[in-house]
C-alpha cells in the first residue's frame, strides 16, 4: 500500500508508550514506508528519554517536546489542540513530493492493545471516505468527540450539566448518609443518560457509520485533509473537543468521516468499562476524594 505516517501527542505515556507504538507499528506493516511523528508536553515521568531512545532506533522516527504547556495553557483541553495543530504544521511542511498518502492519528497511553493488521487493511475495502475512525469492542467509548445526527447531536457535556441542573436542590441541602447516597445517584443517572449509556457496542461485521465527528483512539486521514484544515477552535465553542473542531472544517467541506466496526483498536478500556454501574460506584466510592468513602472510612477507624 501507499506510505503512512503516524502522528500523535504523548504526555506521561512512559508505561504504555513502547507497547502501544510497537502495537501500531505491526498494524501498519502493510504500507509500504511508514514515518512517525509525536508531540510530546509536560510529562513528569520518562516519556522525552524513551522518545529520544526509540529517534535512535527506530527509522523515519522524529518528536517533538514542547515542555511545560500548563502555566501559559492551563486547559487540558487546549493544549491538546495546541499539541495536535504542532503535528498539522509539521505535515504541511513536508515537501509535495514526499507527502505521504495518508496520516494516521493514534493515542498512546493504552487505548490501541487490541489493533492488528487485520483491521488496518479492513478500512481499505471501502474507497468513498476521507476519514476513518475506530470501534472498540466492549463499547464505542468516545462520546466527547462523537457527532451524529441521532446518537450524539451536541457536546455531552453540555447535555450532562443541564441535566445536572435539573436534578432537585432539596437533595443536596441534606447532610445524613442516605440523602448523599440518592444524590450521588441522581447525579450517576445524569452521567448515565449523557455519556455512558451511548456507548453503544458496534459489532464488528456491521455497515460502516457516517459521522459528523468521533475519534476513539485511532483514524486514519486523507494527508490532504491536514493541508486545508487543523484543530483550531471556533471561537465560540472552545471548550468542545479538538475533533469536533477539525472534523466540522472537513465534513464543511464535503468531506466524509466513518466509524469502520472492524477497524477494532480496544476491547475494554479505562472509559467503555463505566458502562457497567457496579463499576461505577466502586471507582466512586474508592476515590480518595469522595466524601461518603471518607465518612464510611472514619466510622471503620473507630470500630
Amino acid at each position: 500500500m501507499s506510505d503512512i505516517l503516524l502522528v500523535g501527542t504523548v504526555s506521561n505515556v512512559e508505561k504504555s508508550l513502547k507497547y502501544d507504538l510497537i502495537k501500531v507499528l505491526n498494524a501498519l506493516s502493510s504500507f509500504k514506508e511508514i514515518s512517525v511523528f509525536l508531540v510530546e508536553s509536560d510529562s513528569t515521568d520518562q516519556t522525552s528519554k524513551l522518545l529520544s531512545n526509540f529517534a535512535s532506533q527506530i527509522p523515519n522516527f522524529s518528536f517533538l517536546s514542547l515542555g511545560n504547556l500548563k502555566p501559559n495553557i492551563p486547559d487540558r483541553i487546549d493544549r491538546i489542540r495546541y499539541c495536535r495543530n504542532r503535528y498539522v504544521s509539521y505535515v504541511r511542511n513536508i515537501p509535495n513530493n514526499e507527502l505521504p498518502k495518508y496520516i494516521a492519528v493514534a493515542d498512546l497511553d493504552g487505548m490501541n492493545k487490541a489493533l492488528s493488521k487485520k483491521a488496518l487493511v479492513s478500512c481499505f475495502n471501502k474507497n468513498d471516505w476521507d476519514v476513518v475512525l475506530s470501534n472498540q469492542k466492549f463499547g464505542y467509548y468516545d462520546i466527547f468527540a462523537l457527532r451524529h445526527k441521532k446518537w450524539q447531536p451536541n457536546d455531552c457535556f453540555t447535555e450532562l450539566e443541564e441535566l445536572k441542573r435539573k436534578i432537585p436542590l432539596k437533595n443536596s441541602n441534606k447532610t445524613n448518609l442516605i440523602s448523599k447516597i440518592k444524590l450521588n445517584w441522581a447525579y450517576d443517572r445524569a452521567r448515565n443518560k449523557a455519556i455512558y449509556s451511548k456507548m453503544i457496542r458496534i459489532k464488528r461485521y456491521s455497515p460502516w457509520i457516517q459521522v459528523n465527528s468521533g475519534f476513539g483512539g485511532f483514524a486514519i486521514y486523507k494527508s490532504q485533509l491536514f493541508l486545508q484544515h487543523d484543530y483550531s477552535a471556533n471561537s465560540a465553542l472552545t471548550k468542545e473537543s479538538e475533533h469536533v473542531a477539525l472534523h466540522n472544517k472537513i465534513v464543511s467541506s464535503g468531506g466524509k468521516i466513518f466509524i469502520n466496526p472492524a477497524l477494532i483498536n480496544s476491547n475494554f478500556n479505562t472509559y467503555n468499562i463505566n458502562r457497567i454501574f457496579f463499576i461505577r460506584e466502586i471507582r466512586r466510592l474508592t476515590n480518595k476524594d469522595n466524601k461518603v468513602f471518607i465518612f464510611l472510612k472514619r466510622i471503620l477507624w473507630k470500630l
